[in-house]
């Protein structure tokens, strides 16, 4: 309560003395954005049968003018099912009616630096919400970035509360202290928030570096590592996430290789990876799985689990307006115990600068000794126009 009544004190101060003379102009050079959507998401199981969702929706985003540094953000999102069909597989991350206001910030900026405190979209390797479904996740919190070192910058942020997809009764989520991960695990609660710090750095040519650490306080903490070196169409990318956990749980490591090539619009890549010790957090929200040997349904849940060691093979090929894709992905658990396989096919097709079709359908084979949904294969259908 305390927090809500100094953010409200706040907005009246900015409100009654900053804004005092040129508020009209600072909503009148605001800029609106926003996208309209419909989905429809396919899955086909082995012991339930098919399960599919269609839903409509979209999101509404506004942003004041500047004026001496200071403006205000906010973004609202929608959702309505039309229809289900099938057991409802859907309940954790689509099947959501209704509306839920995803950010709601002030921002201020100067020179080189930004800060920014409310509730926002976050997108960092430790710490991101995802947006492959309808209602994207969002974070409440702080946060500042900074770019005064030359080829650097640097993020910091405090998060204290997390919204869902879905609050799983047919609604979109809330914020709430309980935060999704990556691992199996799926939630988290934190009472105290997390705090992160991340430097991204491209002193040396054709050399990019992303150096993270995120604490889950009372929880785990993670540390992640990225390089890609690019030479000509070729490039190589090292990655590594440790984390120690607060709890009993095994700390673990995960590393991996990837590398790749471009030629004649044709984007060739093959990557392996390997998870010790134990289980590793790849960071908080669903968006924070940067996993090179992940997957396009489950990401790379499985890569991330004790002794799992994976494997990806690429090709994506851009024709004019149309991009397609193929992948490959198999995954071997536990000392050779549990298996998973997935083949991707993408698809996109841009009609208009505004209006794009995607199309995604996976074919799944995982052996029934730990813990997945029975799936054979899903297939997702997405219709945007943005403006």
């Amino acid at each position: 309560m305390q927090r809500k009544i100094i953010t409200l004190s706040l907005l009246a101060v900015i409100s009654s003395t900053l804004f005092a003379d040129s508020i009209d102009d600072a909503f009148k050079n605001g800029k609106i954005s926003g996208e309209v959507r419909s989905y429809y998401f396919q899955e086909r199981q082995s012991d339930t049968g098919t399960s599919s969702i269609f839903n409509n929706g979209g999101y509404l985003n506004y942003l004041t003018g500047n004026y001496y540094g200071l403006s205000l953000g906010a973004t609202l999102q929608v959702s309505s099912v039309l229809n289900t069909e099938g057991t409802n597989r859907f309940t954790y991350d689509e099947d959501d009616s209704g509306a839920v206001l995803s950010e709601s910030y002030i921002s201020y900026t100067k020179n080189n630096s930004n800060f920014k405190i409310g509730r926002q979209y976050i997108g960092t390797p430790l710490l991101a919400g995802s947006g492959s479904r309808m209602i994207r996740q969002s974070f409440q919190g702080y946060t500042f970035t900074n770019t005064d070192i030359p080829n650097t910058e640097l993020f910091l942020s405090y998060v204290d509360r997390f919204q869902m997809r879905t609050d799983a009764n047919g609604n979109p989520g809330n914020f709430t202290k309980v935060f999704n991960t990556n691992r199996g695990v799926y939630e988290r609660t934190l009472n105290d928030g997390a705090y992160t710090l991340l430097l991204t750095n491209k002193t040396i040519k054709n050399l990019t570096t992303n150096i993270q650490y995120l604490n889950a306080i009372d929880n785990f903490e993670s540390e992640y590592f990225d390089a890609t070196y690019t030479f000509g169409p070729i490039f190589v990318s090292g990655q590594y996430i440790g984390t120690q956990y607060d709890t009993n749980e095994k700390d673990g490591n995960f590393i991996a290789l990837k590398v790749g090539a471009e030629y004649k619009d044709f984007n060739f890549a093959v990557a392996t990876s390997k998870t010790t010790s134990g289980d590793v957090e790849s960071g908080l929200g669903y968006g924070a799985d940067t996993s090179f040997t992940g997957n396009e349904i489950y990401g790379g849940i499985f890569s991330y689990r004790k002794d799992a060691k994976a494997y990806k093979v690429s090709l994506d090929k851009e024709i004019d307006k149309l991009k397609i894709g193929v992948a490959y992905v198999f995954t071997d658990m536990k000392d050779n115990k549990s298996n998973d396989q997935e083949i991707d096919l993408t698809g996109s097709y841009q009609f208009t600068k505004n209006l794009k079709l995607d199309l995604l359908h996976a074919i799944i084979d995982g052996s029934e000794d730990y813990s997945r949904a029975k799936a054979d294969s899903e297939t997702r259908i997405k219709v945007s126009y943005s403006f």
